[in-house]
């Protein structure tokens, strides 16, 4: 099935005072800031983790298992998170999403009991895989023309978020608080912007509950294309996040773990900024995919053949080329008919977080099976081929070609 793209040109143009400039702009900093505060209740645990080695005398695994248990919500509960949308709304689900996100935060470290944090990161985990599939819904309905602008300022927000975690938890919250107060202190963004969310976006939205199917159409070319995707994107960037330190360490190049890590992440950040300003006109378009797979392969597979000195600059590759359909990715759904947009939304995280969770443990089996550190790249450079052949296979949708659609719940 092709990709259809939405068109609502047959709507009859209300005459309606739409909301003022203003209130618009106010809305997009709270989708970046919905963005930011589903990523720093997430990234704020891995500092954490010598004093809950300490203190709740967490295993090594146990450790493994709180960093990564919130990924596999986020894949588990992307398809309940698309039934919500659909029938209550996706600014509802966002809302419900971020109040889930707080309860998590502010309770999970609030009992010294490894019991108290891993319930509680459960539900914030829920949280977030609740309010993710909404976002695509609000895309098209506050800013239909302009969807690859918001979607690009909503992961500019994921990705910031993932930076202020990591910067700050250690020296400004861990080091002078204490793990509880390290933890519980990301509940307080979070409710103010889930307040915040309630007084300022539109209350009557073009994204209300469609009463649309939730469950994925597996007959849907379409839809499988969107989450394969979603799934090869991902695999490229957390399987480098996971693999990089063992590798480097294969190759007797500890010391430049950090650099290398560092530029995989910090290249995502120009990329949305970029698509901030051009994404309105490459979403749909199949080059930005051709481009980001061809660009993977080459960087797994420079990484991987090429001296370990060049390893921050493929890494960086890598980080760009990955975010680059991932955010583009995310706008997707967006152009399908308001019934679709959810389960389509909900499909693409589940296999997108669930090729994150599994991607980088098949690489290990690899790794152990060949005894070559090389081999635990493979699911990568398959990652990257993904993208490069669903890409290069994706029919030509532009935003520009729904310049004809009828006001939307941000006009109107």
């Amino acid at each position: 099935m092709a990709l259809k793209r939405h068109s609502r040109g047959a709507t009859p143009r209300r005459r309606s005072r739409g909301p003022t400039a203003p209130r618009l702009v106010l809305t997009l900093l709270l989708l970046w800031l919905v963005g930011v505060n589903l990523r720093t209740v997430i990234l704020g645990v891995p500092p954490t983790l010598p004093a809950l080695h300490r203190v709740l005398n967490l295993s090594y695994s146990a450790a493994g298992l709180l960093t990564s248990l919130p990924v596999f919500l986020m894949a588990a509960g992307a398809i309940p998170g698309a039934y919500l949308v659909s029938r209550v709304g996706a600014r509802r689900a966002v809302a419900v999403g971020l109040a889930l996100v707080a309860l998590g935060a502010a309770l999970r470290g609030a009992l010294p009991s490894a019991l108290s944090l891993f319930a509680f990161t459960v539900v914030l985990g829920l949280g977030i895989a609740v309010a993710q599939p909404a976002m695509p819904s609000l895309a098209q309905a506050w800013f239909p023309l302009r969807i690859g602008r918001a979607i690009a300022i909503y992961s500019n927000g994921l990705l910031v978020g993932e930076v202020i975690a990591a910067s700050i938890t250690l020296p400004l919250l861990l080091a002078p608080f204490g793990w509880q107060v390290a933890l519980t202190a990301w509940a307080a963004p979070a409710a103010i912007v889930l307040a915040l969310w309630l007084i300022i976006t539109p209350a009557s939205e073009g994204a209300a509950a469609t009463a649309g199917a939730w469950l994925p159409d597996w007959r849907s070319g379409q839809m499988l294309r969107v989450g394969l995707l979603m799934g090869g994107a991902s695999l490229v960037y957390f399987g480098m996040n996971s693999w990089i330190p063992d590798t480097l360490d294969a190759r007797q190049a500890h010391a430049l773990i950090p650099l290398t890590l560092g530029t995989l992440n910090a290249m995502q950040i120009p990329v949305s900024f970029w698509l901030t300003l051009r994404g309105d006109r490459m979403l749909g378009r199949r080059w930005p995919y051709v481009v980001a797979g061809l660009g993977s392969v080459l960087a797994v597979t420079g990484y991987v053949l090429a001296p370990a000195s060049t390893a921050p600059f493929w890494a960086g590759m890598a980080g760009a080329t990955s975010s680059l359909a991932f955010i583009l990715n995310l706008g997707l759904p967006a152009l399908l008919s308001p019934s679709e947009v959810a389960r389509t939304s909900g499909f693409m995280f589940t296999v997108g977080y669930g090729a994150a969770f599994f991607g980088p443990a098949l690489g290990g089996f690899a790794w152990d099976w060949s005894g070559q550190f090389r081999f635990a790249l493979l699911p990568m450079v398959a990652g990257g081929i993904a993208m490069l052949v669903f890409g290069a296979t994706l029919p030509e949708i532009g935003v520009r070609r729904q310049a004809q659609t009828a006001p939307s719940a941000a006009e109107s």
